[in-house]
């Protein structure tokens, strides 16, 4: 080559570390994400186990007790693992034993609050007697309404609501909303009047603001599944009490 020979310098080579390395995330998300193992086996227990609470036979009773341990075990087990078939929104995620212990603080204490409330309006709680739905209030359905209210809409709401206000710590704004909007659907019988609506609609606040502190939708619905267990410890303790008069 002379010296007036213009010299082109080939491009320099992508570092083979890097190129393989950010292949291997990609194709470590899509692995996970291609079947969804982790997240159809949560739906399905779930569903699966509610489906087998309510149906009539005893033999569906025994089967829904099991799997309804087993998903309670397996939720557990997949707090944080849980990202796709959509429920990355459900932010179904682990938190602080502190968090933890606030939470069921928190429901424990709406609990009492309401039903104190409800006392002192002679009302009636309107509390089932039947085991199955019991169960039923205590484990699956403040879960599942928590992924739907606390982490669905929750999510939703933080996506429609200005930038600015989506962006705050605490997210009063959807915390309200979603408050809102959960006791409405649960207003189906309007005997309770607007009592019944603002306290259905305290307690949704209460498990927004769980979910937006935590950042988990797991914890709002520890203090969910406290509050019922509350409702029923007080309304067996009334019962024996009128009856023991």
């Amino acid at each position: 080559m002379s010296k007036g020979e213009a010299q082109v310098r080939s491009p320099e080579p992508v570092s083979p570390s890097l190129h393989l390395l950010c292949s291997s995330e990609d194709r470590t998300r899509a692995a996970r994400c291609a079947s969804g193992g982790r997240e159809v086996l949560f739906w399905l227990l779930l569903l699966g186990s509610w489906q087998f609470l309510t149906a009539g036979s005893p033999r569906s009773a025994v089967v829904g007790v099991v799997s309804t341990a087993a998903f309670l075990v397996f939720a557990g087990k997949s707090l944080g693992k849980l990202h796709c078939l959509g429920l990355s929104h459900a932010a179904w995620m682990p938190t602080r034993n502190v968090v933890w212990f606030a939470a069921a603080l928190g429901g424990l204490i709406a609990g009492a609050t309401v039903s104190a409330i409800v006392a002192a309006t002679d009302r009636n709680l309107q509390l089932s007697t039947n085991w199955r739905l019991v169960l039923l209030q205590l484990t699956l359905g403040p879960i599942l309404e928590e992924i739907l209210f606390r982490g669905y809409l929750f999510a939703a709401l933080q996506a429609v609501l200005p930038r600015n206000v989506s962006q705050l710590r605490i997210h009063w704004p959807v915390i309200a909303i979603g408050a809102i909007i959960f006791a409405l659907m649960h207003f189906s019988n309007p005997s309770g009047g607007w009592l019944r609506f603002a306290c259905i609609a305290a307690t949704g606040a209460v498990y927004g603001y769980v979910r937006a502190f935590s950042e988990s939708t797991a914890p709002a619905a520890t203090a969910h599944a406290m509050y019922n267990l509350t409702l029923y410890i007080v309304g067996q303790m009334h019962a024996l009490l009128v009856r023991g008069t």
